[in-house]
């Protein structure tokens, strides 16, 4: 059973994400996020159940795993650094893969309800957010189109 412990808004604070933001920004998102401790081999999330988190992994490695045709198939190892948990700031959050820890691993999770409030704000800062989360977006975009681009790499499949 994973093991969490109450963070500081300082926590947040040392996040990418939250670079340049002040402890006063993030005391009510501190207040509802914790450090979470998985074991090896723990499940942080099932695919398809609901989902209320954002997490930034800060150490270890998880294993991302969808269920196709009946089988289990592995999409993304994931590691120290690396956001999961997007699907919960959508409508209807739920997993689009189960995660799994690969060894210990630590993480920060974050209520999505805190994290939309604090996007929607309005201010400079939440514009800053937004950009940084869309590049975060983006570059995992990115990322699996170069994974995709070498399926291809087999060379011209010709009738000759």
């Amino acid at each position: 059973m994973s093991k969490t412990d109450r963070i500081k808004a300082a926590d947040l604070a040392a996040l990418p994400l939250f670079a340049g933001l002040s402890d006063s920004d993030l005391a009510s998102l501190s207040e509802s996020s914790v450090r979470r401790r998985l074991a090896d081999g723990e499940t942080l999330v099932e695919m398809g159940d609901p989902i209320s988190e954002v997490h930034w992994l800060e150490a270890g490695q998880l294993a991302l795993r969808v269920c196709h045709e009946g089988r289990w198939v592995l999409v993304a190892t994931l590691k120290p650094g690396d956001l999961l948990g997007w699907s919960a700031l959508r409508e209807d959050p739920t997993a689009l893969s189960s995660a799994r820890a690969i060894g210990p691993a630590v993480m920060i999770s974050i209520p999505a309800s805190g994290l939309l409030d604090l996007l929607a704000g309005g201010s400079p800062k939440s514009q800053l957010l937004l950009r940084r989360l869309f590049g975060i977006a983006t570059q995992h975009l990115d990322e699996s189109r170069a994974q995709l681009l070498q399926l291809g790499r087999e060379g011209i499949i010709s009738a000759g």
